[in-house]
């Protein structure tokens, strides 16, 4: 079944948003072979867990893929082992983003608990640019730097392990990023996907980090796997496998320790996927966003385990505003380029646009109108336009810029996001091939949903879909549809700004957040139907069942 929600208009055009119900055909037959309730076998079917998958979700033993996996493992081990017997001077060279400022000090701090001073470096955005640099390893080597260790980068960075070779410099590369055949020819790197025996190659620049330090300290250790569990939601990892394990074992770390570097970033808020992922990683990355207010590298100094507690308050303060600023900056910037609603796509470039903001721009446009989007930043000076770009499905990005290869200076990433340069006389030509390329392209937002009733949504069935999370990349939350679900009284919340459905017989509360303005169309409906989620609610010790809903058809 096809379900639709109410029309949105952007000019002359209109977005239908689509609900694809899943058709579900094995429910009893899983009930009895998994020996689960109704609403865990229609979750179960819906996700296709096979029994193999499902006895993984069900193990509350930590899944963990030791560093001996890794391809190159004991050389890197050995050659760290001999900078430190022979004190030598080692540079850790991390990233700009919440994975690379993580990683960088996960290793730092490793290398203090082995009684090590290591250098650390976190790049400018703007001045040093992705990865590893030629002109940071010349400053290295005039520093007496004779072992680099990347994380997070260096799996492209030809020319910069090129030069430290001539300089006399080992590098180690330490990176999860997609390589195209050839890699530098460094003393070692660490890369699942270049360790035929590493099971599970979707893990980030952090979690690698955390395995050689792991090896480095010979144990583990549950701030640094903490930290290791955050850089796995900022970077969007799948939520499977080890990545799972990390994240639910580093949720139970953060609210066990209480660790103060979280606390004062986290807020009031509870530790959960959404908490890291929209409250502390974007604090983090606006460091990185915006260098030019305070260098990022402050922040490998603030999650170090002797962090001052006055230094922990200073930098958290900067964290909020700056991220504030992130925010403000990002809605006008929006507003700048969002002004033709009508065409297929947001193509903009201005030198008004902030280099470090491109990205989020681009991704608001595309979460909002379901379109690609094309954000750049133009240097004068160079004439050149460097930007960020978000695909849908439908249109691929990085298949667009393989096949217009010519017009782009350089360019990287994947089917749904990347980053490109381009020079002026080529940017109405990459207008024009977009706008091409698009023409015949359908873009049908849709997602799935689960069809449920009332009888599958008792306390004990809500509450065991917390055996499937913590939920997000390629482990999504379940969406639920509850079709001409009976309603016998519909209530106002704060001031008219929300409202609340009373379903059946009052064994659930749907709550419709910012959906005030519905009441006089909806108070009078017998029956609705409400896609949404399911959770509980604990309201002086006693239990409720919550239907949050996203959507009213």
């Amino acid at each position: 079944y096809i379900f639709v929600s109410a029309q949105r208009r952007r000019g002359e055009m209109e977005e239908i948003m689509k609900y694809k119900t899943i058709k579900l055909s094995h429910t009893n037959e899983i009930i009895q072979t998994y020996g689960v309730n109704s609403l865990m076998a229609k979750v179960i079917e819906s996700k296709k867990i096979d029994q193999k998958q499902f006895k993984s979700f069900m193990d509350p033993h930590l899944i963990y893929h030791d560093f001996s996996l890794f391809e190159e493992a004991d050389e890197t081990l050995e050659r760290i082992e001999e900078a430190i017997a022979n004190k030598e001077k080692i540079c850790i060279y991390g990233d700009y983003d919440c994975d690379g400022i993580l990683a960088t000090t996960i290793l730092v701090q490793a290398f203090h608990e082995r009684g090590v001073e290591v250098g650390y470096h976190i790049p400018n955005r703007f001045t040093d640019g992705y990865g590893l640099n030629t002109t940071r390893v010349e400053q290295m080597a005039e520093k007496g730097y004779s072992l680099i260790i990347t994380v997070d980068n260096g799996i492209k960075a030809f020319d910069a392990v090129e030069k430290a070779g001539e300089l006399g410099i080992d590098v180690i590369i330490t990176d999860h990023h997609a390589f195209d055949g050839e890699v530098p020819v460094a003393y070692s790197i660490i890369h699942t996907k270049m360790s035929p025996k590493y099971p599970f190659k979707e893990i980030c620049g952090g979690f690698i980090a955390y395995k050689l330090a792991a090896a480095l300290l010979k144990h583990h250790d549950p701030y640094l796997f903490t930290l290791a569990s955050i850089t796995t939601i900022s970077d969007m990892m799948p939520l499977l496998d080890e990545n799972r394990s990390l994240v639910r074992r580093g949720l139970q770390f953060m609210k066990q320790y209480k660790y103060p570097s979280l606390e004062l970033l986290k807020g009031s808020r509870d530790y959960d996927v959404t908490t890291i992922g929209f409250t502390i990683a974007p604090r983090i990355n606006a460091f990185g966003r915006l260098p030019e207010l305070v260098n990022p590298v402050y922040l490998v100094k603030y999650f170090l385990k002797e962090a001052d507690p006055a230094y922990l308050e200073k930098i958290s303060n900067y964290a909020s505003k700056i991220n504030s600023k992130r925010q403000s900056l990002t809605t006008s910037l929006y507003k700048e380029a969002v002004t033709d609603t009508s065409s297929p796509c947001l193509f903009y470039g201005s030198e008004n646009m902030h280099e470090g903001l491109v990205g989020l721009v681009a991704g608001k446009y595309t979460r909002e109108y379901e379109q690609p989007a094309f954000v750049m930043h133009y240097n004068p000076k160079e004439e050149i336009y460097k930007g960020s770009a978000r695909g849908i499905d439908g249109f691929n990005i990085y298949n667009f810029f393989t096949h217009h290869e010519d017009l782009f200076v350089q360019y990287g990433g994947h089917a749904k996001a990347g980053g490109f340069t381009i020079t002026k006389s080529n940017y109405p030509l990459v207008y024009d091939a977009l706008m091409n390329d698009i023409k015949g392209c359908h873009f049908e937002a849709s997602e799935s949903v689960i069809p449920i009733t009332l009888t599958d949504t008792t306390i004990p069935n809500v509450e065991s879909l917390d055996l499937l999370a913590p939920f997000g990349e390629e482990n999504k939350a379940p969406l639920f549809i509850l079709e001409d679900v009976s309603c016998h009284q519909v209530d106002r919340l704060s001031e008219g700004k929300h409202l609340k459905f009373h379903l059946g017989d009052d064994q659930v509360s749907a709550l419709a957040f910012n959906k005030g303005q519905l009441y006089d169309e909806l108070v009078h409906k017998d029956s609705m139907t409400l896609v949404g989620t399911l959770s509980i609610n604990v309201f002086r010790g006693n239990k409720s069942i919550n239907f949050i809903v996203e959507d009213i058809l």
